[in-house]
């Protein structure tokens, strides 16, 4: 199952379901990942606004 979040309301240990695109349409993370708060952050300074996460 996969839910649409806020970044703001995404947590460490929350596990990408589908890749994350930046604006310009970079690749930032792959499907699968699991998150960090560093990555978290990261995402955060490219500008991501949401992320699909799996529950």
């Amino acid at each position: 199952m996969e839910k649409t979040i806020s970044i703001h309301g995404a947590n460490p240990g929350d596990v990408l379901a589908d890749d994350v695109i930046t604006a310009t349409g970079s690749i930032a993370m792959l499907s699968g990942v699991t998150l960090t708060r560093e990555m978290l952050d990261h995402l955060k300074q490219l500008g991501v606004y949401t992320l699909i996460i799996r529950k």
